[in-house]
């Protein structure tokens, strides 16, 4: 297996610093859902949910790439009871639920999944990247 170079090496470092502030912005765009799904327009709030699902497949990408240009075992728990493969299944698990509620126009349960299973997933997403950037930090130096 070929050693990251360090190129990759300082891009991910780039990477984890952007996807920091995209979580934060997902996680705002996120606790203003609810109330716009209670409009009589709810296409506003739909996009926004369709932008950060979109956010989220990318954050999931690049979590993988990182933990293994860090080595760091998928399983390994870093946070809380919760490490990078158990994070990913709860992701998908939660995009089959906002799928499943938006086709059947669900829009309750849509903002009970957001409320009760997106916001804190993105909150541990984003301890979770905390921790990676520390471990990115302790091999940059």
């Amino acid at each position: 297996m070929e050693l990251v170079s360090e190129k990759q090496f300082n891009e991910l470092g780039t990477l984890l610093d952007d996807m920091k502030e995209y979580l934060c912005k997902f996680e705002k765009n996120c606790q203003q859902l609810p109330i716009e799904f209670h409009e009589a327009d709810r296409s506003q709030a739909l996009e926004t949910l369709t932008q950060i699902m979109e956010g989220l497949n990318y954050y999931q990408k690049l979590v993988k790439s990182a933990a293994v240009l860090l080595t760091i075992d998928l399983s390994e728990v870093l946070y809380k009871d919760v490490s990078v493969a158990s994070l990913l299944e709860q992701l998908c698990q939660i995009f089959a639920s906002i799928l499943e509620a938006a086709e059947n126009e669900d829009y309750s349960l849509l903002t009970d999944i957001i409320e009760y299973d997106l916001i804190p997933a993105i909150s541990i997403s984003h301890e979770l990247l905390v921790i990676l950037q520390e471990r990115y930090e302790e091999r940059a130096i």
